[in-house]
């Protein structure tokens, strides 16, 4: 008959690894918790670049819009007679000239094609 001093040692040598081992897949676990969570808030913060990108295209158009579709009787441009013709200019220049920059920083072009090359 084996001794339950013998016994008891042996358990506690096998509670002390599974102590060591159930230690070990935590800090696996919450090693890849912290790489999901920073791929996800990659993933958010280029998506968030991609929207401000737009606005800032399409806030001048915006502008524009707002000073044309306010009520005033005494707009000097409406009288003109290309008046609209330099309007729409205007806007169009408001919108190519931020787009150019974008386009030539590379900024939405990368931040599309790294939006989706990321799949979790």
């Amino acid at each position: 008959m084996v001794e339950p001093q013998i016994l008891v040692s042996k358990l506690a040598c096998d509670v002390v690894e599974v102590k060591k081992y159930a230690s070990f897949e935590y800090e696996q676990v919450r090693y890849l918790q912290n790489a999901v969570t920073n791929i996800m808030n990659i993933k958010q913060n280029q998506i968030v670049k991609v929207f401000t990108i737009i606005t800032a295209v399409f806030l001048s158009l915006t502008l524009v819009g707002t000073f044309y579709g306010m009520d005033f009787d005494v707009m000097p441009e409406l009288s003109w007679e290309h008046g609209f013709l330099y309007c729409m200019l205007l806007t169009l220049a408001a919108e190519i000239i931020p787009l150019a920059y974008i386009k030539y920083k590379g900024w939405l072009r990368y931040s599309i094609s790294r939006m989706c090359s990321f799949r979790i």
